[in-house]
């Protein structure tokens, strides 16, 4: 992992905009070996925005290598140049208003129910912590939500059919992908990842909703994120039952 006094100052400043950045669409992660690394928030989307290293030119200027998807609006793939480090932000957003229209344009492949269910299922949860896009859950939060969750994966099992296979396993898919990722990712993206987890169960039908979405499941969750862990020892036993 690279310490910030192995780059020059000049390189630091340039990506200094970018360290806590929010926003509605993207997520600025830990870049590893990269400079910067900025992920579309679209859990089924590989759209990124990626620095990964600097050179020095001949005339003593700095220049980024950039790697980023989309590259325009007539190509979805990988587009890879090197950049001057004062068109930083231009580039960045150019790759913005990309993820922006993606948002916005109607499509054959949207699915407005299980939009529908996210949205009713976020709505509810009222997080309006100032760190929610930057900490993560406690250790009890963290603690409370990965047995839901291991409650969750096992009873779905219960619940396939050879209709619903395919269905339940990308549900299985997205709760291995969130339990991986308690300890690693903010408030927000958990919240997300949740109730897009919840919609999809809520997609299956009344019986899944019944089973996996009560009220009383779904408010043991809700307070428990929220930090008021005495709801969740007083009503632990719902949340497996």
């Amino acid at each position: 992992m690279r310490k910030k006094k192995d780059l020059p100052l000049v390189i630091l400043k340039a990506l200094e905009p970018y360290v806590g950045l929010k926003g509605d669409k993207f997520e600025v992660i830990e870049p590893k070996e990269n400079l910067l690394k900025v992920i579309d928030k679209d859990i089924d989307s590989d759209f990124h925005f990626t620095i990964e290293k600097y050179q020095q030119t001949n005339n003593g200027g700095f220049q980024f290598l950039m790697t980023r998807s989309p590259k325009n609006v007539n190509d979805n793939g990988l587009y890879q140049t090197w950049v001057e480090i004062s068109g930083l932000g231009g580039q960045f957003d150019a790759w913005l208003k990309l993820l922006n229209e993606y948002e916005t344009v109607n499509s054959f492949f949207d699915d407005p129910i299980a939009k529908s269910f996210r949205d009713e299922f976020f709505a509810e949860f009222e997080i309006i912590d100032e760190d929610a896009e930057i900490n993560p859950l406690n250790t009890k939060q963290i603690l409370l939500l990965d047995s839901y969750l291991d409650s969750v994966d096992a009873k779905l099992s219960e619940f396939t059919s050879g209709k619903n296979s395919q269905d339940i396993q990308d549900i299985k898919e997205d709760i291995l992908q969130l339990k991986d990722n308690l300890t690693k990712k903010s408030k927000k993206w958990v919240i997300s990842k949740l109730t897009n987890i919840w919609a999809k169960i809520a997609k299956q039908g009344t019986k899944f909703i019944k089973e996996f979405l009560s009220e009383s499941k779904k408010e043991l969750i809700k307070q428990g994120v929220k930090g008021i862990i005495d709801f969740a020892k007083e009503n632990g036993q719902d949340l497996l039952n």
